[in-house]
């Protein structure tokens, strides 16, 4: 690690556009970086960034994404850049990778659950609440976006017009968010942290841990891929420490691998 104990995700990035700058590199998908940042939290530092962190982005971002590698590789890039500089320990690209799948077993298994009334996500009302808004946005953004292409298009010769592709790729953005937002919201199980099983960790539980090497206590709360939030002690039910918690009961030790190797867990309590 480098003297940079305390830079922030936000000044990382930027320093990163500047190096692809100077070196007269071309940056795509700049707007992945800007996602990135915003979901991790831009005051973050690098130093602190973590493995799993950049797991649950990359499931978050990719999910119902089609072009998902394409989606990733700016992050990819910075996280390279990043360790290359000395500001993280270990390369963390590697776990900007999206989930494998089929994609034709994929959107006939969404079909499939729409058509059966499968919920398509389990999410808390809070976040309910939080993608409803967010839906509401993005609806109201569109207009604005179609005036500032009409008004780029406007502006000189189209073949070399930087504010009419940023503005296109806004809106592509948008409108792809907008459909992701519709489908989920259009079959979406609210899930009742009050009422979650305290018996066995399941989706909504509030799991209490105890490593057993460094005798320290940590607190998850087990939510959907979609409201995973790492800084904010939720995790997916698909990461590793989801599936290694998920079903089991208060008592019961788990081994979890990390980054860092496998720890082990005793699970001291289990809440809504």
């Amino acid at each position: 690690m480098t003297n940079d104990q305390h830079l922030s995700i936000s000044e990382a990035i930027s320093r990163f556009v500047e190096h692809l700058k100077d070196s007269k590199q071309a940056l795509q998908g700049q707007q992945e970086l800007l996602r990135f940042q915003a979901r991790i939290g831009k005051e973050k530092t690098m130093a602190t960034l973590h493995a799993i962190e950049v797991g649950e982005y990359a499931k978050w971002t990719t999910e119902n994404v089609e072009d998902a590698s394409l989606r990733l590789d700016p992050v990819k890039k910075f996280l390279t850049f990043a360790n290359k500089r000395g500001w993280t320990e270990i390369s963390l690209a590697r776990y900007a990778a999206a989930p494998r799948r089929n994609r034709r077993r994929f959107a006939a298994g969404e079909a499939g659950s729409r058509a059966a009334g499968t919920p398509s996500a389990r999410l808390s009302e809070e976040r309910h609440i939080e993608l409803q808004a967010e839906l509401q946005r993005l609806r109201e953004e569109v207009p604005h976006i179609r005036d500032a292409i009409r008004l780029a298009r406007s502006d000189g010769d189209v073949r070399e017009n930087a504010p009419l592709d940023a503005a296109r790729e806004q809106q592509q953005l948008t409108e792809r968010r907008i459909r992701q937002l519709e489908n989920d919201l259009a079959n979406v199980e609210i899930v009742d942290a009050a009422n979650a099983d305290t018996e066995k960790v399941s989706i909504g539980s509030r799991v209490t841990l105890h490593e057993m090497a460094s005798k320290q206590q940590r607190v998850f709360t087990l939510v959907d891929v979609r409201e995973a939030d790492v800084s904010a002690g939720k995790i997916s039910t698909v990461s590793p420490i989801g599936q290694a918690l998920m079903g089991r009961s208060a008592g019961e030790e788990v081994t979890i691998a990390t980054p860092r190797g496998a720890v082990e867990y005793r699970i001291e309590g289990i809440g809504g």
